[in-house]
Parts: structure tokens; C-alpha cells; sequence
């Protein structure tokens, strides 16, 4: 009941409001604007050539390494600031992040022992897809959490039409294939023919689910229902990025990895920068964080390079690929917020934790926070 004179403001107000993971501006260019590094990589494959003063203008290799060096590798780096950097997480998995790491490793020795380089690059690289995949599907989550956006039609209007899309993308690429997968120059590996008929069921099952996305939010606005604009732009964004590397453009298998993962290394890069200014152990270090991972890349992608530009020298991929592998099967485990009470906490926070105690929230402002999705990547 309101006292006289006290101004009450309606619900609906609150729930119309658009809410961002951090901000418009943050949340525009690291999770959902990094699309646009796809094509800024994409420009850089197709001048690369006119470069002859660096590798010779060999557009592959300008392409990649840039890619590896600056983006991917780095951010692979930075899961490190999670699992061995946050004292809490690595006593909870302190055998996953020690014995666990050394056995990926040695693994990968096996591999390069056996001579299939090739084989673990590409099980990395499909690997990866799905990593990319579960990874933006997380974040469109949180956005339909945020907004309250969690009506059960939604629900799977959203799912039928980011998997059907990303998969029918993805499929289409690896359908009928003609020969085995080439690397680069005499590194291939065979791989299994996709049937195309897959692609092309998948592909009928993300236009109906497009056809009825697009009715439902009309009809939202119709009923003067909210429209949840972060969402719909993260559909965009990633659907987008899959159409063009797999379904719109041919390009190498390198430079494809580079074309779909650029986006993927911005979200994971913005996602990681917030999780550590709401870190205490971290906070103070992400500058250092981030020298490191940026000396990691340089490192990472001079021995890659090399070992492609070198014919039997492939097996320096493999401590890098492994590690790499380690980092996908790792980080389903590390956000899982649902099964981590103080991680739910501080990704609830909206600013930096504070340095010592400071005024509870009370049980009203905890239930106008976010919900958290179980997994975010």
C-alpha cells in the first residue's frame, strides 16, 4: 500500500526496459559487434597477396598467422586467469587444472608420435565449432534471462532457429566433399562425407523457424509486448557469421578457422575482462593478464607458422593444439554459475566487487537481478 503523496512506478516499466550483460556500448562491441572481425579478416585474406613483403603475399599463411598470434591464441591464454589465476577455482579442480593439463599434454606427444597431426588439427577445429556454438547460444541465453524473455514458445522458436541455422551452415560445408580436407600444402586428412541431404533438411527447418521468429515479434509489438533487441541482434550476429564462412564464401580450411573463430576470441576476451574487474585476486592484474596472453599469442603463432612453412615439422602444432583442446573441455566446467554459488554472486554484480564490506542488498534489489544461465560456454 503507498503512502499519500508517494509515487508508484508500474511493473511494466521495469520489464520493458532493454537490460545488456554490462552496457549497450560494451555488450555491442564484444558480444555481439566482434562479428565484424569475421569480415575485417576476411578483407585481409583477399589483399593479402598484394603484401609481398611479408611471407611472400601468401594469403593463407598473412591471414592465419595474424589470426592465430593476435586473436585466438591469447584468448586461449586468459582461460588460464580462471583456472590457475582464481585461487578458489583451482582448489576446487586442482587435479583438472595440474594432472589433468599434463595429460592432454602427453596425449598430444602420443599423437605427434603416431603422426596424425593433421587429424587432431581438424578434431580441434570441429571441436571448436561446437565450442563456438554452445558459447553463443550461452550468451543469447542470458540475454532471454535478463529480459524475462521465457515464454515456452519463444523458447523454441530461439533454439529451433540458432541450431537448425548454425548446423545447416556448418553441415553444408562438410557435405560432399570432393578429396580429403587440406590444411595447408601436403598436410590433409581425410574426412567423412556429410550426406548432403542433411544440409538440406536443416536448411528447411531454419527458414520455417526464421518465417515464425519474424511473425512472433510482429506480433509482440502488435500486443505491446516488449521485443528483446539484445537477443535478436546475437541471433543476427552469429547465424550471420556461420552463413558467411560456410555457406557464403569458399576460403581455405586456415582461413575459415580464422573467419569463425574471430568472433568467437572479442566474446570471450569481453566476457573474461568482466569476470576479472569482479575478481579481487584478479582485478588488480589484468593489464599483467593481458601482456601475457598478448606474449603467449606471439609465441604460439611464430611456432605455428613455422611449422607450416616447414614440410614435416607439423608436429610443433600439437603441444599448442592440445592446449587449445584442454581450453574447450575445461570451460564447460568453469561456468557453470548454477553449480558455483560465489561465481552466481559476482557475475551478478553490475559493478567492480567492492574492497571490504559494504551495505547487503536486500531481498528486493536480489530479485530484480539477472538470473544466470547454467553454462556459459
Amino acid at each position: 500500500m503507498a503512502c499519500a503523496g508517494e509515487i508508484t512506478i508500474p511493473v511494466t516499466s521495469r520489464r520493458s526496459e532493454t537490460r545488456w550483460l554490462v552496457s549497450a556500448r560494451y555488450d555491442s562491441f564484444f558480444f555481439i559487434g566482434g562479428c565484424v572481425f569475421t569480415l575485417l579478416f576476411y578483407v585481409l585474406y583477399r589483399q593479402a597477396n598484394r603484401m609481398g613483403w611479408l611471407l611472400g603475399g601468401d594469403q593463407i599463411l598473412i591471414t592465419y598467422f595474424v589470426f592465430t598470434a593476435f586473436f585466438d591464441h591469447p584468448h586461449i591464454f586468459q582461460t588460464f586467469s580462471r583456472t590457475h589465476g582464481d585461487p578458489v577455482e583451482f582448489h576446487r579442480r586442482k587435479a583438472l587444472h595440474t594432472w589433468g593439463l599434463a595429460a592432454f599434454l602427453i596425449a598430444g606427444t602420443a599423437v605427434a608420435a603416431l603422426r596424425l597431426e593433421a587429424e587432431l588439427i581438424v578434431f580441434a577445429a570441429i571441436y571448436g565449432s561446437w565450442h563456438i556454438i554452445r558459447q553463443h547460444y550461452a550468451f543469447l541465453k542470458m540475454y532471454k534471462a535478463l529480459n524475462r524473455d521465457t515464454a515456452p514458445l519463444d523458447n523454441w522458436l530461439d533454439y529451433g532457429l540458432f541450431y537448425s541455422g548454425m548446423f545447416a551452415c556448418f553441415t553444408y560445408d562438410y557435405s560432399e566433399l570432393d578429396g580429403p580436407i587440406r590444411i595447408y600444402g601436403e598436410l590433409a586428412v581425410a574426412f567423412p562425407t556429410i550426406p548432403g541431404e542433411l544440409a538440406t533438411c536443416l536448411w528447411t527447418v531454419f527458414m520455417v523457424s526464421l518465417v515464425g521468429t519474424g511473425i512472433r515479434q510482429i506480433w509482440r509489438i502488435g500486443a505491446g509486448e516488449p521485443v528483446n533487441t539484445p537477443k535478436l541482434l546475437l541471433l543476427a550476429a552469429s547465424l550471420g557469421t556461420h552463413y558467411f564462412v560456410f555457406y557464403a564464401t569458399a576460403t581455405p580450411f586456415l582461413v575459415a578457422e580464422a573467419l569463425e573463430t574471430a568472433y568467437h576470441d572479442i566474446q570471450y576476451q569481453g566476457w573474461i575482462r568482466h569476470y576479472q574487474q569482479r575478481r579481487e585476486p584478479l582485478r588488480r592484474w589484468i593489464g599483467r593478464w593481458a601482456l601475457a596472453a598478448a606474449l603467449y599469442g606471439l609465441i604460439a603463432g611464430a611456432i605455428e607458422l613455422f611449422g607450416l612453412m616447414r614440410p614435416g615439422w607439423s608436429w610443433l602444432f600439437v603441444p599448442f593444439t592440445t592446449v587449445v583442446i584442454w581450453h574447450y573441455y575445461v570451460d564447460g566446467l568453469i561456468w557453470k554459475v548454477s553449480l558455483d554459488p560465489e561465481l552466481r554472486e559476482l557475475t551478478r554484480q553490475r559493478g567492480p566487487r567492492p574492497e571490504g564490506p559494504g551495505p547487503r542488498s536486500s531481498p528486493g534489489d536480489r530479485a530484480r537481478q539477472p538470473t544466470w544461465p547454467a553454462n556459459h560456454a
